[in-house]
């Protein structure tokens, strides 16, 4: 029976490093290959390589003389070397049982001798290794070894500042972000007080038109108009709220979250011909900045709006339940759609801060605000959507950990 590689027992943790990394499948480079040189050179030897050890195939970052990127694992003599933190060295290949019938010896290359130093992670995982073959056998000597070690390390240290670079980029890109969101702030704080001062002259002066209107179609014009501004004044003052914070938590049940926020939406809803469908089977109030969940909910039903531009189902839920990770009791909400649905390239970046797929119109923020607020409740939001299917988006808020009176 032919020697397979053994898979060490942190094989998980392993590959979880790895990936860590980014390197897989990159383009070649100069500070690689200028190692693999240099162990060739060193050890006298035809071959070498930078060997990582992937889920099923040894890919190679640089080679020598080798004429292929990757192998697979089972038959690879690195992978071999991944059970134990040391140099593993065969001298004559047809002599070691685990590699006398292996493919690669009795085939071409006709691999005799193997050296590999292991590349050793920080948190002590070993991705791979600084080889070294030949067709022939062979011995190294103690300097040929530490420098055959020293290379490895020196892989390491490449492979630590990729990690870096690309830590260091997201920062970047990070803060980058931080500043637009603070921009965009403090302009829709500035923006949202603009509005409300005209907003309160209108109201006025509406109430003095009603004052002296006997008509009562006036009448009905001027509800009508007052009940928009209405509208128009709780727009600016979830506005307001992206820049300022509520000072402090307080209970309110879904029912309250729910019909608030429906009631806002009952007219654009009734025109686009969409049927909303409650179950309300959760009692027990959350504590939370009401303000902010309420305009997590406004934005996923806005979204879902957009999506059934001809008329569909919009069902909203609330459950008791617990979270899957945590197991914490909390109220599960549920906003579903019959609409288009998401494809899948979308999905990987909708929580992005200012990615939308709605043009320049969309500022592409109300995702990425609406899963902050979450995080800042403890709570999660998750989406389930496929082209065409329609859309389902479930969020957790755990319940206070001393129970709250009912809200009156």
């Amino acid at each position: 029976m032919r020697f397979s590689a053994p898979i060490p027992e942190n094989d998980v943790g392993r590959l979880a490093t790895l990936r860590e990394y980014a390197i897989l499948d990159t383009a070649p480079e100069r500070s690689y290959d200028d190692v693999t040189a240099l162990a060739a050179y060193l050890c006298d030897t035809p071959f070498s390589t930078i060997t990582l050890v992937d889920h099923e195939r040894q890919w190679f970052k640089s080679e020598l003389g080798f004429g292929t990127n990757q192998t697979g694992r089972s038959d690879g003599f690195c992978a071999c070397a991944m059970v134990e933190p040391r140099t593993l060295i065969v001298e004559d290949a047809l002599l070691d049982p685990r590699f006398a019938e292996n493919p690669f010896v009795l085939g071409g290359p006709r691999i005799r001798f193997y050296a590999g130093a292991p590349l050793i992670a920080p948190n002590g995982h070993i991705l791979g290794t600084v080889c070294v073959f030949d067709i022939k056998p062979r011995v190294l000597s103690h300097a040929q070894i530490s420098a055959l070690e020293a290379l490895a390390r020196q892989v390491m240290t490449l492979l630590e500042a990729r990690l870096q670079l690309a830590h260091n980029e997201k920062t970047a890109a990070a803060l980058m972000q931080s500043e637009k969101i603070a921009a965009v702030g403090r302009v829709a704080s500035s923006m949202a007080h603009e509005i409300n001062n005209p907003l309160e002259a209108v109201t006025n002066l509406l109430y003095l038109a009603r004052v002296v209107s006997q008509d009562a179609q006036q009448q009905q014009w001027l509800d009508q108009a007052e009940l928009e501004l209405r509208r128009i004044a709780i727009i600016a003052n979830q506005t307001l709220r992206f820049h300022k914070q509520s000072s402090r938590p307080q209970p309110i049940t879904c029912l309250s979250l729910f019909s608030t926020t429906l009631n806002l939406y009952e007219a654009r809803l009734k025109n686009a011909g969409i049927t909303v469908e409650k179950r309300k089977r959760a009692n027990q109030p959350v504590e939370c900045f009401e303000g902010d969940v309420r305009q997590v909910l406004s934005n996923l039903v806005t979204n879902a709006v957009d999506a059934m531009p001809c008329g569909g189902r919009l069902l909203v839920r609330s459950r008791e339940g617990r979270h899957w990770r945590t197991d914490r009791k909390g109220l599960v909400l549920t906003i579903a759609d019959t609409g288009t649905g998401i494809d899948h390239a979308t999905q990987r970046r909708m929580f992005d801060a200012f990615f939308t797929t709605k043009g320049i119109n969309a500022s592409g923020l109300g995702l990425w605000i609406s899963a902050d607020i979450m995080q800042r409740h403890s709570g999660t939001i998750s989406i389930r959507s496929s082209r065409g299917s329609g859309t389902v988006v479930l969020l957790f808020l755990p319940f206070a950990e001393t129970k709250l009176k009912d809200c009156p």
